[in-house]
């Protein structure tokens, strides 16, 4: 069989699959050279421009680097040149590091994200990164160029055969360490690195948290300097932390071991899913082709950056085949390569990443790592770090640099829980700033009345729901906000409990989902960890939680 035959594209998502003949040759290269995005040179000194616009100033040549909104370049440069000055985009070169891989020019994401610059320099060799997926298919002509496999990696079936009968964690484990430049296939981001397959997912693709929580420690155990986790609970069930999973995590954190995981595919913009949104963990989320957010990937609350995870419904660089994310995988009958896309296709680039920059420099910790990430993040959103893109396009190459942004702060990320009874609601704010502190805090709960301490109270007058904004400000002065909408009921009120779960009806005022069957309660936080387990609606978004 000849696994290079054909391409296939796979939609996550919705399951379906198109195949393709493979191309006789790559398509041809752009003809317009690349350059980087969000940056300008001028020939002029740097002292005629604010000190926040300027990037770098080359003596030597005369010339700034000025940053500029991306997507705005070629404004910029008309600007500057109506004023008389020579301006020119800022235009990318690389190393020759070619590879010899005949699908490569497919993976439109290892150019968006310099991985030919990154390996000039490293490649991961020697680290280990673990995949807490559904294992791996070791089997095809392309393969992964380093696997330890310790005894016990399957937690699910509690042996020693870690073996991906879904496609799922073979393709996550391309994306990070696929054999490169062997003229075969495609490339693997930090191919010098090893794949550590831990199965906490059955082959159909599930798993539960017991199976995650043993995975992250089996992989602490045995060597892994990385883990990535592309997986996770629905975004919409508001989850923020796990009895079981939250120690292993910490555990992870303390002994120097990067965690990465996927923000979600829900397509909700209030905040990721659970783990992504522990702070022990990197969260990631997906970008397309065009670097716009995909429409799949989830925002808000604990989104820390972005890396390409595709999207099958477009082929904006018309090479014919859908702008997914490519890699080798045995679809149940034969060997091929396909796109995939999902945040679950972002988070390993984001693992790879951290790969790259452990194998320069060992000793830098979690924290460190996704300092350099953040910092050196190409920035697509709003200035600074946004609630859709984080801190923004991850950088390989930058980020082996030292990473720096432009102003030299990275902005805070506002994050916060809370738990109401009756009418009286408790905050907390969990926000984090990784290069700094947060000095203060402005709440706006919704009705009217505000608060500036870090755990306020907060007794409101009327069951409904409210839309609480935080917002918080760095000691630098960077700022970001959060949204989350609290559902207050009033039990207590008087009203009629129609179907006797304990709560009274919406119309009533009292905010039972339905108040004709006691299967559907009121949404409010899930403090018994029932969520996903009860059948039961608590959330109040029409379906079962674990439906």
């Amino acid at each position: 069989m000849n696994v290079v035959a054909r391409l296939v594209s796979v939609f996550l998502l919705g399951c379906s699959t198109l195949a393709f003949a493979a191309p006789e040759r790559a398509a041809a290269e752009n003809a317009k050279a690349p350059f980087i995005r969000g940056q300008i040179v001028v020939d002029e000194d740097s002292k005629r421009y604010p000190r926040s616009e300027v990037i770098k100033y080359l003596p030597l040549s005369g010339l700034t680097v000025l940053a500029v909104e991306p997507g705005e370049e070629l404004a910029a440069l008309a600007r500057e040149r109506r004023l008389g000055r020579k301006a020119m985009l800022n235009t990318r070169v690389q190393a020759f590091a070619a590879t010899n891989d005949p699908f490569a020019s497919y993976q439109w994401n290892m150019e968006r994200i310099q991985a030919q610059t990154a390996w000039e320099v490293s490649t991961g060799a020697g680290i280990v990164v673990a995949v807490l997926d559904t294992g791996l298919n070791p089997g095809g002509a392309d393969g992964i160029g380093c696997v330890v496999n310790p005894p016990d990696n399957d937690i699910v079936n509690q042996d020693s055969d870690a073996f991906d009968g879904n496609g799922h964690g073979t393709h996550v484990s391309g994306t990070i360490a696929q054999k490169t430049n062997n003229a075969v296939g495609v490339v693997g981001l930090a191919y010098g690195a090893c794949i550590l397959p831990v199965k906490v997912l059955s082959d159909s693709g599930s798993g539960g948290m017991a199976d995650i929580a043993e995975g992250i420690r089996y992989a602490v155990d045995n060597g892994a300097k990385v883990i990535n986790m592309s997986l996770g609970v629905s975004a919409r069930a508001r989850i923020t932390g796990d009895p079981i999973v939250d120690p292993a995590l910490e555990y992870a954190f303390t002994n120097n071991v990067v965690v990465v995981a996927a923000a979600g595919n829900d397509g909700f913009k209030r905040n990721v899913s659970y783990p992504a949104i522990n702070a022990n963990t990197i969260a990631v989320g997906a970008t397309g082709y065009d670097d716009a957010i995909a429409p799949y990937s989830n925002q808000g609350a604990g989104l820390n950056i972005v890396a390409p995870g595709g999207n099958n419904n477009q082929d904006l660089n018309a090479d014919g085949f859908a702008d997914g994310i490519l890699q080798e995988v045995y679809s149940g009958t034969e060997w091929g390569y396909y796109f995939y896309q999902g945040t679950s296709m972002a988070s390993p680039h984001v693992a790879a990443a951290a790969a790259i920059l452990l194998a320069d420099e060992p000793n830098l910790s979690p924290s460190q790592v996704l300092d350099r990430l953040r910092g050196s993040a190409l920035d697509l959103g709003a200035r600074g770090y946004d609630s859709t893109f984080g801190d923004g396009l991850i950088q390989v190459a930058d980020a082996l640099g030292g990473g720096s942004s432009v102003s030299g702060n990275s902005a805070p990320q506002a994050l916060f829980e809370y738990a109401c009874v009756d009418l009286r609601c408790e905050f907390t704010s969990t926000s984090q700033d990784y290069d700094g502190s947060i000095v203060e805090y402005a709440w706006d709960f919704g009705d009217g009345a505000t608060d500036n301490v870090a755990a306020p109270s907060h007794d409101y007058s009327a069951a409904d729901s409210y839309d609480v904004r935080l917002t918080v400000l760095d000691n630098e002065g960077a700022s970001d906000s959060v949204v989350q909408t609290v559902l207050v009921v009033n039990p207590s009120a008087g009203c009629i409990d129609a179907d006797g779960d304990g709560y009274c009806s919406v119309a009533t005022g009292g905010g039972d989902c339905d108040d004709t069957t006691s299967d559907i309660y009121p949404g409010h936080p899930d403090k018994g960890g029932r969520w996903g387990r009860d059948g039961l609606d608590n959330d109040c978004d029409g379906e079962p939680d674990n439906g």
